[in-house]
């Protein structure tokens, strides 16, 4: 299991790795492989997206919480301190 800083490294590594694909598909729309990579990429990104948040809370605004103004609280992500 990764630890905290070692999720928001690959999240952001899936985040950069998702942009790039979409620029690509912008010229190149009807390449199935780069699709399926970036779908991959996108449900990979999203499942790890999940399980940081469970553990270590909201990472963005956008994500739907209980309380749903809580994250402001929260450390942002480069103010947490990780073991």
């Amino acid at each position: 299991m990764m630890n905290g800083k070692d999720m928001l490294c690959q999240l952001m590594a899936l985040h950069f790795s998702m942009i790039d694909l979409n620029l690509y598909l912008d010229t190149h729309p009807q390449d199935a492989n780069t699709i399926k990579t970036f779908c991959e990429l996108q449900k990979e990104y999203e499942d790890l997206k999940k399980e940081y948040e469970q553990i270590y809370g909201t990472l963005t605004p956008g994500t739907i919480s209980k309380n749903e103004w809580t994250w402001i609280q929260d450390p942002w992500p480069w103010e947490k301190m990780f073991n």
